[in-house]
């Protein structure tokens, strides 16, 4: 370990907070906008253990947005081109790649030995079918959505559906009528994490049962109370 690596987390994590931390296993679902963002900010804060699940390479289109993409990596598998920077961040972090697309059936291989999943994706049907596989495997779910100047985030532990009910059975978010600039993803991947380094440690996270609402262009963020509901 590089001394002093993690010095600047201590005001805010304790040791014991920043040990459980070098002892996780975190898996992200989609590794294009908010997946990268949420990638790095896991390894640079000390998770252990990477799982990046993206069945995409880089396009020119990513170059605006996704923090992985760099003029030189265009064509590469986007898990290879995360797992590339992120040894160069943090080498002690040990980073699987999957260059798959999620798959219900494949859940348990996927999540092996995982204490947590975000969810990255810009399928709305596969988002319900992810939370379904994740409370089948008692794994708790972030889940977060971008479009344009807005986004939504919420915590979702077994049992409770919350993806379910807030998105339903749709096809695919307005991500792609209205893109998505690079603030957007970097914003609610910060809130994502923030909200993963909580269940982590054993904190409560904010977002159970609810979602918090982001307008970034009037500066405006809401939570909202979203109860329970069965399958």
């Amino acid at each position: 370990m590089l001394e002093g690596r993690y010095v600047r987390n201590q005001e805010t994590l304790t040791d014991q907070d920043q040990n459980k931390l070098l002892a996780s296993s975190v898996a992200i679902v989609g590794c294009g906008g908010l997946g990268g963002y949420i990638a790095e900010e896991l390894a640079r804060i000390g998770v252990r253990r990477l799982v990046l699940i993206d069945g995409d390479r880089l396009e020119v289109s990513n170059l605006n947005r996704q923090i992985m993409a760099t003029e030189e990596s265009i064509g590469l598998w986007k898990v290879e081109a995360a797992r590339d920077r992120l040894q160069k961040v943090n080498s002690e972090v040990k980073v699987d790649i999957i260059k798959e697309w999620f798959e219900e059936e494949r859940g348990t291989d996927f999540f092996n030995e995982v204490d947590l999943v975000f969810d990255a994706l810009d399928s709305l049907a596969t988002r319900v079918v992810l939370e379904r596989v994740c409370h089948q495997l008692k794994l708790p779910l972030v889940f977060a959505s971008i479009a344009g100047w807005y986004g939504q985030i919420g915590v979702s532990l077994p049992g409770d559906f919350s993806v379910l009910r807030l998105y339903g059975h749709g096809e695919r978010g307005v991500e792609s009528k209205w893109g998505n600039p690079a603030f957007t993803p970097a914003v609610l991947a910060s809130l994502s994490v923030a909200e993963g380094v909580k269940l982590l440690i054993g904190s409560i996270p904010a977002l159970r049962r609810a979602w918090l609402q982001v307008d970034l262009l009037t500066m405006e963020f809401e939570r909202f109370e979203l109860p329970s509901i069965e399958p």
